[in-house]
């Protein structure tokens, strides 16, 4: 009877291990795109520059509506925007990431220096977010 509950709950939680797998896979590549792209303006901590580049650590911002994110990794900013209560009107050229590299450097950043998202950022849902 131990065996067949052993398997039983195996079988019922490997796709949340699969899924944890996975979002640590992403995080794990989106620390390297974060580091060949976004370190020199967003820092080394995602603390930003005080008034000119915003925060991406405790970003209410990016923890609220982290599609703004999506947008703005994916086809850069322009509008001024507020973070935590701070008015930002720098711009933010785009990238040119492929949409798997937005969708880790997202899982990285919503994971990192103190935030923690409860949702996945996946290529679809970057494939979905438009102009």
């Amino acid at each position: 009877m131990k065996i067949i509950i052993l398997i039983a709950s195996m079988l019922f939680l490997s796709p949340f291990w699969r899924q944890e797998d996975e979002l640590a896979e992403s995080i794990a590549r989106g620390k390297e795109v974060y580091m060949n792209n976004c370190i020199v303006c967003h820092m080394g901590k995602g603390e930003g520059v005080p008034k000119l580049n915003p925060p991406l650590a405790n970003s209410d911002y990016l923890l609220k509506t982290p599609e703004k994110g999506i947008r703005a990794i994916k086809f850069g900013l322009k509008d001024s925007i507020q973070v935590n209560g701070v008015k930002y009107q720098g711009m933010m050229p785009e990238p040119g990431l492929e949409n798997e590299e937005i969708a880790d450097v997202m899982n990285y950043i919503l994971n990192s220096w103190g935030n923690k998202s409860t949702k996945i950022i996946d290529v679809k849902t970057v494939e979905g977010i438009k102009k």
